[in-house]
């Protein structure tokens, strides 16, 4: 074990991320009949073997009537060389039971799956021989075989379910960091795939990392976002940018509905319309710090990646442009972030509004990691000064 460090810090390999992001065309609901899924959440962010999680569909659907939602799950993912050739094998139907639809079209699905006990075995994610360099001698050395015969997956697999928490924490510190180094890279996704019919058919996919790091208590577990400071900034200044947020100088009113501890001060907030004035919502997430894959003593903040989308109850198929880009014109999901300008429809409009942070950990991405998710809404009303 004493090679730990230099197992760890083997040359990095070029990583490419993957998005589950929708057009960004797709944030305006309420403009056509197509059902418009904005967010699939898996409680926890990712599972061990035999864990059970909860998995929520969330979308507008506005013939609810006429949807039919069918769910199945590939139990071997593999995103393919350059994630140019995505494969899903070994799929099996789920039984999701009934969507809840509110008023307004918002659906909510939610089912309870069990991670098959084998669910390391079928992926093709990890050969029979691991040939991963560090894997393999980081298998090595806490299994006792010999460095020329490299761990099979099914050895590792056994050796890992194995373990417990209470065994870990009779470990020095030092060989639970390997233990919780094998476990992190010991990993596989898999698929879940909703096929959403009315007129029209949508698809929508989630990934789901499978892992022993939260069952071992490995502090590179990954977790659901919080969103965090979800508020609508009023600034008095015509076409204010997103850094005069921060400046002091120019006035702004902040009409908060998440605090900046993630407690929900409001579900609904009124807002005056002040001509020459500009409008933003600001979100951010609980960014969880993790280990480098390269360097166990390099801590790295996880990043955020926002999508916001509206509909108007009075008035869903409206062309107004709820979300524009800096300069007022016309935005794309792309040039929004966690401040995302906004511009009222006139006083008495009436906006519900939903912002979807994802955590990404891009340098963990080789050893199928999927990004947590976390999910707000609110009501922005804007009304006379």
């Amino acid at each position: 074990m004493k090679y730990l460090r230099l197992i760890l810090l083997l040359a990095a390999v070029a990583l490419t991320g993957c998005s589950e992001g929708f057009p960004d065309e797709e944030m305006h609901f309420g403009t056509d009949q197509k059902v418009r899924p904005y967010a699939v959440v898996i409680e926890p962010a990712e599972a061990a073997p035999g864990e059970t999680v909860q998995v929520t569909l969330l979308a507008r659907a506005p013939q609810p009537d006429e949807l039919d939602v069918m769910w199945k799950v590939a139990l071997d993912y593999d995103q393919g060389l350059y994630e140019a050739n995505e494969t899903e094998r070994n799929t099996r139907a789920l039984a999701a039971g009934l969507p809840v639809v509110d008023a307004d079209g918002f659906m909510r699905q939610t089912f309870s799956w069990v991670v098959p006990d084998s669910a390391l075995l079928y992926t093709s994610a990890l050969p029979e021989v691991l040939t991963d360099p560090t894997i393999a001698t980081l298998a090595s050395e806490l299994m006792g075989t010999p460095a020329d015969s490299p761990p099979t997956r099914s050895a590792v697999d056994a050796w890992l379910k194995a373990l417990t928490p209470a065994y870990l924490a009779a470990l020095s510190a030092f060989e639970r960091e390997v233990v919780w180094a094998l476990s992190d890279r010991f990993a596989c996704q898999v698929r879940f795939r909703a096929t959403l019919r009315t007129d029209q058919v949508v698809e929508v996919t989630r990934n789901l990392t499978i892992r022993h790091t939260g069952r071992l208590g490995g502090p590179n577990t990954n977790h659901n976002t919080e969103i965090l400071g979800l508020a609508v900034a009023a600034v008095a200044k015509v076409d204010a940018v997103k850094s005069d947020l921060d400046d002091p100088t120019i006035e702004k009113i902040w009409y908060p509905l998440i605090d900046e501890g993630g407690a929900r001060v409001a579900d609904q907030v009124q807002v005056p319309v002040h001509e020459n004035w500009t409008y933003y919502l600001t979100a951010g997430f609980r960014s969880e710090v993790y280990t480098s894959p390269f360097n166990p003593d390099q801590l790295v903040p996880e990043l955020g990646d926002y999508r916001w989308h509206y509909y108007r109850p009075a008035a869903p198929t409206a062309d107004h442009h709820f979300f524009v880009a800096e300069d007022g014109t016309e935005a794309e999901m792309w040039n929004l972030g966690r401040r995302a300008r906004i511009m009222p429809g006139g006083v008495g409009s009436l906006f519900r509004v939903i912002v979807t942070a994802r955590d990404e950990r891009e340098d963990w991405v080789q050893y199928h990691a999927t990004p947590g998710t976390g999910v707000a809404e609110a009501i922005v009303e804007f009304v006379a000064p």
